[in-house]
């Protein structure tokens, strides 16, 4: 059985999800999204009683729940792929998924040595 606080946080995430559909300023066919997704995946994630796994899970739907108030787009950002990669063929189609930011990606305030993916070129402007 999962803890109190776990479940109060899932419960508590849950209806700020069904309020936002409600709420939504954008127009029905995103608010029939919210409420979809929301349901499919509570539904999906109730059989895990790790709380690790549900503490990971309900991290990733409160982010998602604020970027999406915050930039008004409920759906989960595509992955960029380097030019030339999509194909016609519909393994090759990447699917919508969410990201959560890492400490490998870096910062601008780190060392421009240290930051993965900036080469000499970028470097200069570093200083400015």
């Amino acid at each position: 059985m999962v803890n109190a606080a776990v479940r109060m946080r899932a419960l508590s995430l849950y209806r700020a999800l069904m309020r936002s559909v409600r709420t939504w300023p954008g127009p029905p066919n995103e608010k029939q999204y919210i409420y979809e997704e929301s349901c499919t995946l509570f539904r999906r994630n109730q059989h895990l009683t790790d709380p690790v796994d549900i503490s990971k899970k309900l991290v990733e739907g409160e982010t998602r729940y604020q970027i999406a108030w915050h930039y008004k787009i409920p759906y989960p950002r595509l992955h960029n792929l380097p030019t030339g990669t999509i194909t016609d063929s519909p393994q090759r189609i990447s699917k919508p998924t969410y990201e959560i930011p890492s400490q490998d990606m870096g910062s601008l305030d780190e060392d421009p040595d240290t930051v993965p993916g900036l080469d000499g070129s970028r470097r200069m402007f570093h200083g400015l």
